[in-house]
């Protein structure tokens, strides 16, 4: 037996012949098998895009000697902010609101609790493919406050509860997982559909909105025969979170939308959520980080209107100042309300027309209120984070907040409650102007539909944010948007544009449209004053099948 196991048999210590171990360390988790055959870098599918002028220096060779003036705290201009300040630029921010973020901006509230809670627009959630949010976030020293969130559940009323997750992450297995775990598709639904998947899997953005922008998504799901079940699982859900009227949306939109966040690659449906609110998470960094580099960031400091002279933007309607450069990346409202503002000479006013002609036919979305509800009881065990209820109009969305972030967990730990966020899209005059203690018992009984436990709930305070300025995607939109050089096209050589509105090449939309595109228009200063451009990334501009 040997002396240790005789020790051991008569009941001595263990540790009596050796000194204490430390614990070993836990085991990192399994790899992926594929990961060895197929690198995920190489799933993904991504282009990277080199600057234009790699020679050129990384900074200005005088720094502070060029100024730039960006119209627009919102997350497109603290991108273009980042990376002119980066290079030497002297930079001024005015952003109208009281606080910085745009449609992640986070303001303290009073729920009716006697304190208050950081509360944010509206859930958010950052996907695999937002490569230069990702890059932001890395800069930025921030991906410790993010966690992933890979599944998405829904709630029908004419199907079974359906969870939605995309593995394997191997082209075409990662599809065809879906369909097998879902309880309302059959294959039979996807070989009578089989007219989509040109245009979703042989997807390209070349020419895509001279094909398809004219053509609304119902029509595109009608023309091709698609079957109710696969229309109401897939399709539908995806349309019904874009915030606009699903009867107007362009079917070149929505495909990419579907290439964007579902099909281009298998890692694409993967998404991650703060888990603290949107400003202690990402934006007071991002405004710290511009500060540390001498950039002015103004927050109640609305433009009323530019000036302009012999084709270029030079400062601000009533203010001395002068720029050498102007990004407008506000929103479309935004953005229409500066140009209408604006005062031009003799040179630059045919110019200023072209640009205001151009931004003026763009739309917004309908109006939409968010409320989020402090209750007096937990919600049922094992709820989702995040249900989607695309056939409980007005209610798109429900988000268990104290499922979700730090403070509101904490919150619904100590009270016995929960914290609960209700999106509500494409809203009607009636729901969109009605009062704010109005709300709740408007959409209470459809709420209780999807999460009875409710009914007996006392609900402790409200936040009711109410909102119309989200971009519209409906039919004939795209083709008419401008891209960053918009303005330049019109004949402003100085001004650039960046937003979520403004039209990209390369596949992307909201929330990553806006930091690339704040991207693309700090990178035309950079060319012009011959500093080296940023570089960026972004999915392949085709689907897996090209």
């Amino acid at each position: 037996m040997g002396v240790l196991g005789a020790a051991a048999a008569v009941g001595a210590p263990a540790t009596a012949c050796a000194p204490p171990q430390p614990p070993l360390p836990p085991l990192p988790p399994p790899a992926d098998p594929l990961d060895l055959l197929f690198p995920p870098d190489a799933r993904r599918r991504i282009v990277t895009v080199r600057p234009r002028n790699p020679s050129a220096p990384p900074v200005l060779d005088q720094p502070g000697t060029r100024s730039a003036l960006i119209v627009g705290g919102g997350i497109a201009g603290l991108s273009a902010a980042l990376e002119l300040a980066e290079r030497g630029y002297s930079v001024v921010v005015r952003e109208a609101d009281e606080v910085a973020g745009g449609r992640l901006a986070t303001r303290d509230l009073d729920p009716g609790l006697g304190r208050t809670f950081r509360v944010e627009h509206g859930l958010h959630m950052w996907f695999d493919n937002y490569r230069t949010f990702a890059d932001i976030r890395h800069r930025l020293g921030v991906n410790d406050r993010f966690r992933p969130y890979d599944q998405v559940d829904f709630v029908f009323r004419d199907h079974l509860p359906e969870r939605l997750e995309s593995t394997p992450k191997l082209f075409p297995f990662n599809l065809a997982g879906i369909v097998d775990r879902s309880p309302n598709l059959e294959w039979p639904d996807v070989f009578g559909s089989l007219g989509i998947f040109g245009d979703l899997l042989g997807f390209t953005m070349r020419n895509l909105y001279e094909r398809l922008d004219e053509v609304s998504f119902l029509e595109w799901i009608e023309r091709n025969r698609v079957s109710p079940a696969f229309r109401d699982v897939v399709f539908l859900p995806a349309a019904h979170v874009t915030l606009n009227r699903v009867a107007d949306l362009s079917a070149a939109e929505m495909l990419l939308f579907q290439h964007l966040y579902f099909t281009s690659q298998p890692f694409a449906f993967d998404r991650d959520v703060t888990t603290t609110d949107h400003a202690t998470a990402l934006i007071d960094p991002w405004v710290a980080r511009l500060r540390s580099l001498g950039v002015q960031v103004r927050t109640g400091a609305p433009v009323p209107g530019l000036r302009f002279e012999s084709g270029r933007a030079v400062g601000v309607i009533g203010e001395p100042e002068r720029y050498d450069w102007v990004v407008l990346a506000t929103d479309v409202g935004g953005t229409q309300r500066v140009l209408r503002g604006s005062e031009a000479d003799t040179a630059s006013a045919p110019a200023l027309a072209g640009l205001r002609d151009a931004v003026g036919p763009l739309e917004v979305a309908p109006p939409y209120r968010i409320l989020r509800a402090w209750f007096d009881r937990p919600l049922a065990p094992g709820r989702p984070d995040v249900i989607e209820t695309p056939q409980h109009d007005p209610v798109a969305l429900i988000c268990l907040f104290h499922q979700l972030e730090e403070e509101s967990r904490d919150w619904a730990a100590q009270a016995g409650g929960s914290v609960v966020e209700f999106h509500l899209y494409s809203l009607d005059d009636d729901l969109a102007t009605i009062d704010e203690d109005a709300v709740w018992p408007r959409i209470r009984p459809t709420v209780l539909e999807v999460v009875p436990e409710l009914r007996d709930a006392r609900m402790l305070g409200s936040t009711v944010g109410t909102y119309e300025n989200f971009t519209s995607f409906a039919v004939g939109q795209g083709r008419r948007r401008p891209d960053h050089n918009g303005a330049r096209a019109a004949g402003l050589a100085n001004v650039s544009l960046a937003g979520d509105w403004v039209a990209c090449a390369a596949p992307s939309a909201l929330m990553e449209r806006s930091v690339l595109t704040g991207r693309l228009a700090a990178n035309e200063c950079l060319l012009a004053d011959g500093v080296r451009e940023a570089g960026w990334s972004h999915v392949s501009s085709v689907g897996p099948t090209r």
